[in-house]
């Protein structure tokens, strides 16, 4: 049966390494590409770049301290998915992809969102209630930049990865259509639609 993992069992280890492999690990304190204090695999600090009271306070952890952080991290955006998307007919692989883009985006980037640049918009969790994995999965590729001081910046790392999740939201879509009794995603209720601040911060299509 097709379902997304018990709530129990919630963020899988292949989530959490899918993640990992593309946030990359640095045990100390680092600025990540928007210039926000982060460590281990991805790990917000604080927005702003790194400061010596941050190196002060956490050191250098170790890669698995770094793993124990990142997926206590993605439990709180995989809820966000779940709530945005309840009802959906859904996999775990989409839902990893849909919780590896929301990590590096921010929840609100699955929401309706214009953009002025491109003159168009995009509604990611919509698309995929209603079934429109593709139409989904291809709008998730327009955000392969990062704006920085106002101007928008092409990520060849960011490429790369939304690829990946695009390959990963298109696998199972033929199985998804053909399956008859697929149970449906539900919304955990944790941090339901609050739309949270961007873990990498100003990553955005146009």
């Amino acid at each position: 049966m097709l379902a997304v993992p018990a709530q129990a069992d919630a963020v899988t280890q292949r989530t959490t390494s899918f993640v990992a492999y593309f946030e990359g690990f640095l045990s100390c304190p680092y600025a990540d590409p928007a210039g926000h204090a982060t460590i281990g695999y991805g790990h917000l600090l604080h927005y702003g770049p790194p400061t010596k009271a941050d190196r002060r306070k956490w050191g250098c952890i170790t890669e698995k301290e770094g793993k124990k952080l990142l997926r206590r991290d993605l439990k709180s955006y995989e809820d966000e998915v779940l709530s945005r998307i309840e009802g959906a007919k859904v996999t775990p692989n989409m839902i990893t992809a849909l919780t590896s883009f929301a990590f590096n985006l921010g929840p609100a980037a699955l929401d309706y969102n214009w953009h002025k640049g491109a003159k168009r918009h995009t509604d990611i969790a919509f698309h995929v209630v209603e079934g429109h994995y593709r139409r989904a999965a291809k709008e998730m590729l327009l955000y392969d930049g990062i704006i920085v001081g106002g101007k928008r910046i092409e990520l060849e790392g960011l490429q790369i990865r939304r690829r990946k999740e695009f390959r990963l939201m298109v696998k199972d879509i033929d199985k998804v259509r053909k399956c008859k009794t697929c149970s449906a995603s539900s919304g955990s209720g944790s941090g339901a639609g609050s739309g949270s601040a961007s873990n990498s911060g100003g990553v955005n299509p146009g």
